[in-house]
């Protein structure tokens, strides 16, 4: 009987002793999707400038300048184009009879583009892309009449 006492004794000293902590893990599982998507953000618009004779209005005459365009793109089946105007947004009376338009673009970073006519679509890869686009204004006949012109270039990721 001692002997039973004795073990009881054990079991029950054993039963105060606080328990040893034990290490629980667990997995918390995480997703995510990111859709193929083209995202286009104007950056500096575009500078028109005269040329000596006033027959024409181009980015690429001395005082003209490109206009800003960065295109992010989550995947590889985009392509983008820039399309000239068919008329200005705003001009003098006469200023925008007899005009021609045309534009072109280039680009750095994830694609490299050579300067390329604005109806031609070009793939861009998977990345950022910062495009300089310009634009030229030309008369067929006359020249351009004093005053302000405005123009815009539509850029397409599609």
């Amino acid at each position: 009987m001692r002997k039973i006492v004795s073990i009881l004794g054990a079991v029950v000293a054993l039963a105060g002793l606080p328990n040893a902590a034990m290490a629980a893990t667990g997995n918390v599982p995480f997703a995510g999707l990111v859709t193929s998507t083209c995202v286009l953000t104007v950056g500096a618009p575009g500078v028109l400038a005269a040329s000596t004779d006033f027959t024409n209005l181009s980015s690429f005459v001395a005082g003209g300048s490109a206009g800003t365009i960065a295109v992010l793109s989550t995947g590889t089946t985009f392509k983008v184009s820039a399309i000239a105007p068919t008329a200005f947004t705003s001009a003098p009376a006469g200023g925008g009879d007899a005009v021609n338009f045309s534009a072109s673009y280039q680009g750095t970073g994830s694609t490299s583009i050579g300067s390329t006519p604005g109806t031609t679509a070009t793939t861009v890869n998977s990345g950022l892309t910062n495009l300089s686009v310009n634009l030229a204004a030309i008369k067929s006949s006359g020249t351009f009449n004093g005053g302000a012109y405005t123009a815009e270039v539509v850029v397409r990721c599609e």
